[in-house]
Parts: structure tokens; sequence; C-alpha cells
């Protein structure tokens, strides 16, 4: 059994919540598909503290995980929660000279993350 379940942000509560994550995943090239899958996959039978290089603590309890594919950073966000042993992905975001492509990354993964506390339902199993 593995040590993390990851999770993705939800839109809305139940079958009609859109997978933010997961229409991120699907709108990346292969390469960085297949990377990000590695990610997880290495992070999920790790204890807490996740290396520097795959994850870096943010602020608000915001970490992003961390990837590099044909020099693009991707740095999807998310949080440890809302349940024990569980990762929530809440915003996908690169990289670009010290900055979040979109800008406003980190405050959307905060705002969502309160979301998930508050509803549970809005966040679900990751499928990747």
């Amino acid at each position: 059994m593995s040590l993390w379940v990851f999770k993705s942000y939800l839109t809305e509560s139940g079958e009609h919540g859109r997978d933010v994550i997961d229409d991120w995943y699907k709108t990346l090239p292969v390469k960085a598909q297949v990377k990000f899958r590695t990610v997880l996959e290495n992070l999920r039978d790790r204890p807490l503290p996740w290396p520097p290089v795959l994850s870096k603590p943010l602020e608000q309890g915001i970490s992003e995980l961390r990837f590099q594919v044909n020099k693009i950073l991707y740095r999807p966000l998310g949080f440890f929660g809302p349940d024990k042993g569980e990762f929530t992905l809440v915003m996908p975001a690169r990289e670009q000279g010290d900055e979040f492509n979109p800008r406003n990354a980190l405050r959307t993964a905060i705002e969502r993350k309160e979301i998930v506390l508050s509803d549970k339902e809005r966040a679900h199993e990751c499928g990747l």
C-alpha cells in the first residue's frame, strides 16, 4: 500500500465537477505526461520530507511539485490533505523567470485548498 494518495481538484461537487488536473494533463506533450506520472510514482511511497528536486513548500500550506521537460518548468500546486496520507493537486502552473504562469496560480491554489477543506467532495482520487 502506498504512503500517499493523490487527489485532484473538482470545479464542482460530485459528477458534474471538472477535474482541473486531468484537463491540464491531457493538454501536455507526451514527454511531460510521462514525467508527471513518474514524479507522482516517485513520491507515492516516500515519507516526508519529499526531495527538494521533486517538491518545494511555498506558503499557506501550498507546495509545488517540480519537473522539467524541454526547458519548460512545470509546477503543479497542491497541499497535504484534506485527510491524512493525501496530497491534493489544485492548480496547474509553470514557472517562468521566477514567476508562475498563470500569475495568480498561488492565490488560486490557496483559494481552492480552502474550498476542498470545507467540502471534501471537491476533490477525488487522481486517475493518473
